[in-house]
């Protein structure tokens, strides 16, 4: 994930415009009283006061605004690099006792932004020597600048300062520290759905391979074990291995399948269990496509159907199938008019309906089964998908 889509990110510019705005609306307020001391200064020092004060609280509106969260720290960490010479340079730019009292010389109206820009870049711990120098040169350059300031004043006057200043830098530590505990639970929690989509997509396949297994393999068996003429086990075991053949070497690609197309592959879907099928069609618009996984859970489904139909309706029962293709939907109806059975009482054990038909239907999103049957009534087996329904 990109830094800047991280709550760390946005909460970083998010503070950075708030310093920004608070820095640059108490300078506004005091500026009358800022102007009247710039005229007494060098332009040598005022220059490069400017650039470090109301210039960088500018820049981290700027940074926030246009541009990210690691240029608002940037400027954050440079703010304490720039402003500490200009205010060491305090007594060469004010006369001594220039100040009338209580008048503080302007670089240190918001001198207490040292401490909370450098929290952007630095641990509460590494804010101690900063609060510490700020401290003593508040307290001196109060006491150059001010006229009759008792210097026991300057000095509390600097630690009040500086104690204000880590108060704040401590509230955008704990700030940060929480956006980075989301950003720890959020990464977690992604990846714990991603594991559970890989996990989900496994058993998926491994009921596929199942379904596929018992759709081949144990066909071939069932048809010897039956005592089949020899030829038509012959012809059983070839179909198994030609389908795990291609399963070995098929590809999961993504290109659709046309309405034609389905209607084709699901004709020889019976036509491969027997030849005798009826078979009907309709497509509404032969320009509609179907995603290739939907379009292989209507052949298995179909020619599970199908087998079944051959192996349980009887000999003597009529079998058909009729295929519905349209925008955003297909059906597949196969139908017999055999001996039937009771769907309810299909014991969980039997992986014919329940892993190689329900649990195909099962794993594609849109996609229904219904099985319609009675002893003696035949069987209606009807497999669909809908866009409507993902």
């Amino acid at each position: 994930m990109a830094q800047e889509d991280t709550a760390s990110g946005r909460m970083t510019r998010v503070l950075g415009f708030a310093l920004g705005i608070a820095g640059a609306a108490f300078l506004g307020i005091e500026l009358p009283g800022m102007l009247e001391q710039m005229a007494g200064n060098p332009w040598w020092w005022l220059v490069p006061a400017i650039i470090a004060i109301p210039g960088m609280y500018a820049a981290m509106m700027v940074a926030s605004v246009w541009g990210s969260a690691r240029a608002v720290r940037m400027i954050c960490g440079a703010y304490p690099i720039l402003y500490i010479p200009v205010v060491a340079a305090l007594p060469l730019a004010f006369e001594q006792g220039r100040l009338p009292p209580i008048t503080m010389p302007w670089p240190l109206l918001i001198g207490s932004g040292t401490i909370i820009t450098a929290s952007f870049v630095l641990p509460l711990r590494g804010l101690v020597p900063i609060a510490i120098a700020y401290a003593a040169l508040h307290a001196m350059g109060t006491s150059w600048a001010q006229h009759g300031v008792p210097a026991g004043w300057a000095i509390r006057e600097g630690i009040s300062i500086a104690m204000i200043g880590v108060i704040f830098a401590a509230m955008i530590r704990s700030v940060q520290a929480n956006a980075a505990t989301i950003d720890s639970e959020s990464a977690a929690l992604r990846a714990g759905a991603t594991e559970r989509v890989r996990e989900t997509a496994i058993s998926q396949e491994r009921d596929r391979l199942d379904a596929l297994v018992h759709d081949t393999i144990v066909s071939t068996f069932v048809a010897a074990c039956s005592r089949a003429p020899l030829p038509a086990v012959r012809e059983s075991a070839r179909g198994s291995l030609e389908t795990l053949d291609s399963l070995a070497r098929s590809d999961d690609g993504d290109e659709p399948v046309g309405a034609r197309e389905v209607v084709a592959r699901l004709r020889q879907t019976v036509g491969d269990v027997r030849e005798d099928f009826g078979f009907h069609a309709v497509v509404d618009d032969p320009g509609a496509t179907y995603r290739l996984e939907v379009v292989r859970m209507l052949q298995e489904v179909i020619a599970e159907a199908a087998r079944n139909s051959v192996r349980h309706a009887g000999e003597d029962a009529r079998r058909g199938l009729l295929v519905h293709c349209g925008p955003g939907f297909v059906s597949a109806m196969l139908a017999d008019n055999g001996a039937g059975f009771d769907p309810t009482r299909i014991p969980p054990r039997r992986l014919g309906i329940h892993t190689a038909m329900r649990g195909r239907v099962a794993i594609i999103e849109g996609a229904g089964l219904d099985i319609d049957s009675a002893p003696g009534e035949g069987t209606t087996v009807t497999v669909t998908w809908s866009s409507t329904n993902e």
